[in-house]
């Protein structure tokens, strides 16, 4: 499992600490749901912002409603390499749900264990890879020949060296991405089959022949 000890936890300040000196518990950055680790689906997600003070302010509460999707998983198939000297001795599962689709990413260690594959069908898929420097890729394609990668606005133009696919390549910063974007997103395509549009997404020129 992909560590993360490069992030430091902030200290809470004597504000912030309990009368009998008990300092509270502080969230990580995975939970996205407020006293819990669960990623919330993006219907979940567009419903706090339409009903939210913050929200309402953002005009989230124009929105058109979602209609209710059920919790059944549209990946037919997952593959999460593993590699062994030279060899690929990874898993392939068939029909994965929610939960084993996240637990291979969690799994992903940027040294054997560096990339998952989402197939919704044979042309749609999306791609999950890295994990060193608790930095994710991740891309994803519907015809096999253009790729849109979630990228993070708020990097600068630098370059991070990540191991995808068994492959050590440098990539630019804005499409490294923490923990919490590639579980969202890998989240929405396994409800849906498509791109969280809550999310920034770019053509990825890279892949274009």
């Amino acid at each position: 499992m992909c560590s993360n000890s490069q992030e430091t936890t902030p200290q809470p300040s004597p504000e912030d600490t309990k009368a009998n000196g008990e300092s509270p518990r502080l969230l990580t950055p995975e939970q996205i749901r407020v006293g819990t680790n669960v990623i919330m689906t993006y219907a979940e997600r567009q419903a706090f912002w339409k009903n939210s003070e913050i929200g309402k302010l953002l005009g989230f509460d124009r929105w058109p409603d979602l209609p209710q999707k059920s919790e059944t998983s549209l990946v037919f198939k997952l593959s999460a390499e593993k590699w062994v000297s030279n060899s690929n001795q990874g898993e392939l599962r068939k029909d994965p749900n929610w939960i084993q689709i996240e637990a291979a990413i969690r799994e992903l260690d940027g040294k054997s264990k560096t990339l998952v594959t989402l197939k919704a069908d044979y042309e749609t898929y999306m791609n999950i890879g890295g994990c060193n420097l608790a930095k994710y890729v991740v891309t994803t394609t519907f015809n096999n020949k253009r790729f849109d990668v979630l990228i993070d606005l708020s990097k600068f133009d630098e370059i991070e060296t990540l191991v995808v696919g068994g492959q050590e390549k440098n990539y630019p910063a804005e499409m490294c991405v923490d923990l919490l974007h590639c579980l969202v997103a890998a989240r929405t395509f396994t409800e849906s089959g498509k791109l969280d549009g809550l999310l920034s997404w770019e053509e990825d020129k890279s892949f274009i022949i």
